[in-house]
């Protein structure tokens, strides 16, 4: 290949394109190495090398590929493939995606590694079969054996017969007989997600009777016995239905693009859905393969033709104003709003006498100009000005001050032979309405008349205004079931979060927005007895009549999560018009029961999110029947996304592979790693752990996928990886050898003996199987040591 060299170096001379050029043949096809500073026109660069190959004498190939360089980078700028026929040259570019995915299955599997019992096929049920069906692949087969009371009147699915392996079986669950005629003996999992929790726990115990290996996953709520069944059941995994979509529902009301967020060890983590701006220089012009930091993972570039859920892009894709990102980060601040920022959502229009609280301060200011002073006044004024009542009192007791000091007065200098305290107890009296008792002690003849009635008026004006204060007082003493100290809580004016029903999801969901310090207001049809009644404002009643009294145009999100979805979507429509008439955008997630009712709602309400409480749920049930457990789970590109928990066992799909291999072949995402031993500097936990770590029995991994990502962890059905061929030149200091064989070690997944012998035998080529994004981290930190060329082939 050494006279075709000048040939093509010729050619591009005549194009005035200066480049380095180095030709390889692998079989039948010739690999040109271009390396340059610039190309010139792609187009005619590419003909004028066809040409040369085309015309070159002896041609003993079929194909080539163009491999253009930018001078001193390891990996190409773009790839030309050009195949010679008998008689013409076809030009195609390269195509840069993954090969269809291969899999490697035993062509025998046991019963017993592919059969389930479903118990329960109410909502949850139907929607748990689907799922698990969905880890049928090939010749792989999952058999479904479902057990009810009754026969199914209402059935999610069309067909739903066909997802089964036999007729339902109607019975009790609990009954041996009933598990033995399913087949609980040669089974690997059952799911118990009947409607009572009492029956689901008697039947998990019964199954473990009759089968000792078979994997339980129960619906229930009860944390405690959920815990101590698994200690004494052992394979044993107990979820509740509700739980599990509560968090997606209170991220949805978070809006500002929260898609998620979950906790992990000590540390919080959220997902973020963003567009990118022109300001926006964390993402803004920088290649994707770059976006996975030290403490976030870029999750997905948004393009609506990928049928994959993470790692669409192709790893030199630059990130673009408007383009829509996802990626999930540590929450290093709370969501909680500042104390000013939340007595700003939670301000009042004032009532007209605070202009009397302005003047006192203004004065104040001219008086002091003590800084500790100001601060504390305002304090007082703010606590005043908190509550209505307070401002009643408090005009009520400087009315009574100023009525006793002028009774006081009068009585002193208009009545014969009376001391001063004689006057102020008198004044006392009249002001609890003691006028007769005042006036019975006093002769007729040694008062006049218009004292007799100045003091009446002043008993008249106490009547009306410090007694009214004492009764309110009272009052409040009595509805508050003597907590005299009992706060009234402000109304946030604006940018809050209404939360429609307060069945368990919504008490769930009152939980975590409470925990996170977000303002929101809760309106349900009953009043319940629960911590969160003093501390959240609440209105209860009819429901689309209270909701006129939460600052409905004002508020940023709705959570209608009744047990009613129609009731759901009245509360979605009227706030929606609510704010519409303001010219306002709304965040609305509503609660449905019927994965139809939901597709239908997305078209009537496209900026809304609807969510089928057990349809999410049934995904993580299904992916617990598998042995793992699931953690959380969130909504990302119309697709759910499971928090799953990976102990390595022995014979596991993941041992032996590193974090690159798991994530890019079974198109995933490692979030957290706990090793079984501790690493040389003492640490065992790994938040965004490091594509180099290697799965080791005993390690616990946390990771986000889809269902599909798990069935193919399942199966070990991995992508297939691109094969790789690297150049490198020896280079000037050759002690670096020895950290060159290590990264290339740790980053391909090859043999370490193998890279430090093609280290030691520079220059050379290695051919190796490797994913887009690996090979991208390869070049990157080779290239730092050592001359190299890294392209696929």
């Amino acid at each position: 290949m050494r006279s075709l060299v000048p040939l093509i170096k010729t050619c591009l001379l005549d194009l005035e394109i200066k480049v380095n050029v180095t030709v390889r043949q692998k079989r039948k096809e010739l690999h040109i190495l271009l390396e340059s500073t610039n190309f010139g026109d792609r187009q005619l660069l590419v003909e004028a090398i066809a040409k040369c190959c085309y015309d070159y004498e002896d041609r003993n190939f079929k194909a080539a590929r163009i491999y253009a360089f930018w001078f001193g980078q390891p990996l190409p700028l773009w790839i030309e493939r050009i195949e010679f026929e008998q008689e013409q040259v076809s030009i195609n570019s390269a195509e840069k995606e993954l090969q269809k995915p291969a899999i490697n299955l035993d062509s025998d599997h046991e019963s017993a590694y592919d059969r389930f019992i479903v118990c329960g096929l109410g909502s949850l049920g139907q929607h748990s079969v689907f799922n698990l069906k969905k880890f049928a692949y090939r010749e792989y087969e999952v058999k479904i054996c479902a057990i009810d009371r009754i026969q199914p009147e209402i059935m999610e699915f069309d067909n739903f017969s066909e997802l089964l392996d036999q007729p339902i079986i109607v019975g009790d669950c609990r009954r041996s007989e009933v598990l033995i005629k399913a087949g609980i003996d040669r089974c690997r999992g059952i799911l118990l997600v009947t409607s009572n929790e009492n029956v689901n726990i008697e039947t998990a115990i019964a199954a473990r009777r009759l089968n000792p290996n078979v994997h339980i996953v129960v619906r229930s709520s009860r944390q405690n016995l959920n815990q101590l069944l698994k200690d004494q059941l052992g394979n044993f995994v107990a979820l509740d239905p509700v739980d599990l979509p509560a968090a997606a529902f209170a991220v949805a009301g978070l809006g500002e693009g929260t898609l998620g967020l979950f906790q992990l060890g000590d540390r919080k983590l959220r997902v973020v859905e963003r567009s990118i701006e022109s300001d926006d220089y964390r993402f803004l012009r920088t290649p994707a393969y770059l976006l996975h930091k030290k403490n976030s993972r870029l999750l997905s570039i948004a393009d609506p033709n990928s049928e994959r859920l993470f790692f669409q892009w192709e790893p030199d894709t630059i990130v673009q104003v408007s383009d829509k990102v996802a990626f999930i980060e540590f929450v290093e601040n709370d969501f909680s709003t500042t104390s000013r920022q939340y007595s700003e959502l939670t301000e009042r229009p004032l009532h007209k006498g605070s202009s009397s609280f302005q003047k006192i301060d203004q004065l104040l200011q001219k008086i002091s100009g003590s800084v500790f002073w100001k601060s504390k006044w305002h304090q007082l004024v703010a606590w005043f000005q908190a509550v209505r009542s307070r401002r009643l009192i408090l005009w009520g007791t400087i009315t009574a001050i100023v009525l006793w000091g002028i009774s006081s007065v009068v009585l002193f200098f208009n009545v014969p032979n009376i001391s001063w305290q004689k006057a102020i107890s008198a004044s006392m009296i009249l002001l609890l309405g003691g006028f007769g008792d005042v006036f019975g002690g006093l002769g007729e003849d040694q008062v006049p008349l218009w004292v007799v009635i100045f003091c009446l008026s002043i008993t008249l004006i106490s009547l009306l205004f410090v007694l009214g204060v004492v009764g309110l007082i009272a009052d409040s003493i009595l509805s508050a079931k003597f907590e005299f100290f009992k706060r009234s809580l402000p109304l946030p004016a604006r940018d809050h979060i209404v939360l429609i029903g307060f069945g368990r999801l919504g008490q769930r969901i009152a939980d975590l927005l409470f925990k996170l310090k977000i303002p929101f207001v809760i309106v349900s049809e009953n009043p319940h007895d629960c911590d969160l009644a003093d501390k959240v404002p609440w209105f209860t009643g009819n429901i689309i009549e209270e909701l006129s009294k939460t600052n409905l145009a004002k508020a940023k999100s709705i959570l209608s999560v009744t047990d009613d979805q129609m009731l759901n979507l009245e509360a979605a429509l009227l706030a929606r018009d609510a704010a519409k008439k303001i010219n306002r955008q709304m965040n609305l997630a509503i609660r449905t029961y019927d994965r139809y009712f939901s597709e239908n709602l997305a078209g009537l309400l496209p900026s809304s999110q609807s969510f089928c409480a057990y349809a999410l749920s049934a995904e993580a049930f299904a992916g617990a029947a598998f042995g793992e457990n699931m953690l959380s789970l969130f909504r990302l590109n119309h697709r759910t996304v499971l928090v799953a928990e990976y102990i390595i066992v022995e014979n596991d799909t993941l041992i032996g592979k590193n974090l690159s291999q798991i994530a890019y072949g079974y198109t995933v995402v490692p979030v957290y790693l706990k090793t079984s031993a501790s690493k040389v500097d003492g640490h065992r936990e790994f938040y965004m752990p490091s594509d180099d770590e290697v799965m080791k029995v005993g390690d616990r991994l946390t990771l986000l996928a889809s269902i599909s990502g798990l069935r193919r962890i399942e199966l070990g059905n991995l992508h297939l990886p691109k094969s790789w061929q690297l150049r490198a030149k020896p280079p000037l200091n050759s002690s670096v050898l020895l950290d060159a064989g290590n990264k290339l070690k740790n980053i391909s997944g090859c043999d370490l003996e193998l890279a430090r012998r093609f280290m030691q035998s520079l220059p050379a080529a290695i051919e190796l199987p490797m994913y887009d994004t690996q090979a991208y981290r390869l070049g990157q930190a080779l290239m730092r040591l050592l001359p190299i060329k890294i392209y696929p082939l």
